[in-house]
């Protein structure tokens, strides 16, 4: 297969035109790439679907650098929604102080997946005067019209193309809707911009628009504005790629489409529109009412961020996944033996963890400047992969390719499963910890063996292994089998080696030794 070219052959699902289609940023040079991502409503803890949101878009993201792009991520914080005033009520606390302590909280499910952060992060309530003279400007180019109560309402009438995103007609966008008669509306389908609220309400803004018989109008963004708004201050009238979940198609894409363009008057908003699929749990839509509503809190309670991460990127990021505990141990399996093959590597080369971290190969042109190894030409097709739409789990195939040359080689076996070794140790562990990194898994979790022994009891173990050791010797089989199986149950896995040895890892990575 050819080399790959930088910056050329990368193609994407566009939802807006239906289809794959070749990336090619606004930017006349091609560097370029403004990226957009809907983030979280910070009025509880993050879930599964945030896990699927932002390792979906952290790996597009990794991705767009390592081809050498000059990516600008942002990804926003709603910290102003009738989800946040509501809960704040319930516990008796200020909105502000609920929104800050779930941000918080949320950072940290961010870090713990090792997601990477945006580069940007604007929060609603720090835009609220840009949301204002965009509200004012759609009023005055007659795409939005205020209301006797002092909300806001875009007309969506004005915007002869609503529903392009959908690709649904307008009739079946009013079901999907689920609208209800309001008096305030023109048409059913035209949404809020501003919601009034009452004088006496504390968590609102001044405004333009009073209500009739009000001296000011006072109120709170609608939601949809809130992302317009943070885009066009932070990027300007368009951008190249907005990002988020399915469910946010319709009505919050559609609606930010129809009134970015109109706002501005520049159309696309957005060049290319990319959605990750929908988050089942064993087999059911996530529902708290249905009992199975998992923060990634709970997740990594059993569940390591590489074990999370591979199991979402066995799935294409469109489809739908379905969270259980069969696949994830499955993925945890895996992740056992990549940590294996990666520690034998490791180990023979005599690397610690900072000496691998600068081994990463971090960008195309850095790849193809190495010399030319069948695990080289493994990164190449795995890069391949990707470029057809970030088709991971094709990606994950050839990075399995260099796990199984890896462990050959390490094991100096010739062969493993009748494959024979046709890699060299350096470039396969270069390779592999490379393509790892690509893909977002943390090499700390694979590699930190200081983590696997913490709070163990090594001096005791030890002990057990030459205590089971010389069971076995003495043809003591009661007693070799009952101390094996006093090591499982600490958690442990026992392995008798070809050269005599017997060690103990934990989730793959080796505790002792004797």
């Amino acid at each position: 297969m050819s080399e790959l070219k930088p910056n050329q052959g990368l193609k994407i699902f566009n939802t807006l035109n239906g289809g794959v289609e070749e990336f090619s940023p606004l930017d006349p040079a091609g560097k370029q790439v403004r990226m957009y991502v809907c983030g979280p409503t910070v009025y509880d803890d993050a879930h599964l679907g945030h896990a699927r949101c932002y390792i979906t878009w952290d790996v597009l993201y990794r991705f767009l650098k390592f081809l050498e792009y000059d990516v600008k991520y942002v990804r926003n914080v709603t910290d102003v929604d009738d989800k946040i005033l509501n809960r704040a009520k319930e516990r008796g606390e200020t909105p502000t102080a609920l929104a800050e302590r779930n941000y918080v909280s949320f950072a940290e499910d961010m870090s713990a997946l090792n997601v990477l952060s945006p580069d940007e992060e604007p929060r609603a309530t720090q835009y609220i005067s840009h949301m204002l003279d965009g509200i004012s400007t759609l009023i005055a180019k007659g795409a939005a019209y205020a209301a006797p109560d002092g909300s806001v309402y875009f007309r969506v009438s004005a915007k002869k193309d609503y529903g392009k995103l959908s690709q649904k007609p307008l009739d079946d966008l009013k079901s999907v809707a689920r609208v209800e008669a309001d008096p305030n509306k023109e048409s059913p389908l035209d949404f809020a911009l501003w919601k009034a609220v009452p004088l006496s309400d504390a968590n609102a803004w001044a405004s333009p628009w009073p209500a009739t018989g009000e001296s000011k109008g006072w109120g709170r963004p609608g939601w949809h504005m809130e992302c317009s708004a943070m885009n066009h201050a932070v990027f300007g009238e368009q951008i190249d790629i907005h990002a988020g979940g399915a469910d946010l198609i319709f009505p919050h894409h559609e609606n930010e489409i129809a009134q970015s363009e109109a706002w501005t008057g520049h159309a696309p908003f957005s060049k290319y529109w990319m959605h990750n699929g929908f988050v089942n749990v064993s087999g059911h839509k996530m529902s708290k009412s249905l009992g199975n509503f998992a923060t990634i809190k709970t997740l990594l309670e059993r569940y390591d961020a590489n074990t999370i991460r591979y199991f979402l990127l066995t799935n294409h990021y469109r489809m739908p996944v379905d969270f259980n505990d069969e696949a994830l141990q499955a993925a945890e399996n895996w992740v056992v033996k990549a940590k294996r093959a990666l520690n034998e590597a490791r180990t023979a080369l005599g690397l610690d963890l900072t000496a691998v971290q600068q081994q990463v190969c971090a960008s195309f042109s850095a790849l193809q400047a190495l010399p030319h190894s069948v695990d080289k030409q493994n990164f190449v097709w795995l890069c391949n992969e990707m470029m057809e739409d970030l088709n991971t789990p094709k990606a994950l195939a050839k990075f399995n390719d260099t796990l199984g040359h890896l462990r050959a080689a390490a094991l100096n076996s010739g062969s493993i499963a009748g494959t024979p070794v046709v890699a060299d140790l350096p470039s396969a562990f270069q390779m592999a910890v490379s393509m790892l990194t690509l893909l977002g898994f943390d090499l700390g979790l694979f590699l930190n063996e200081a983590s696997a022994k913490a709070d163990l009891p090594l001096d005791d173990i030890q002990q057990l292994i030459a205590a089971r050791k010389q069971a076995k010797a003495d043809k003591n089989w009661p007693q070799a089998d009952a101390i094996r199986n006093q090591i499982t149950e600490m958690g442990l896995k026992i392995l008798d080696n070809k050269d005599g040895t017997t060690s103990v890892e934990k989730d793959g990575l080796e505790v002792a030794r004797v």
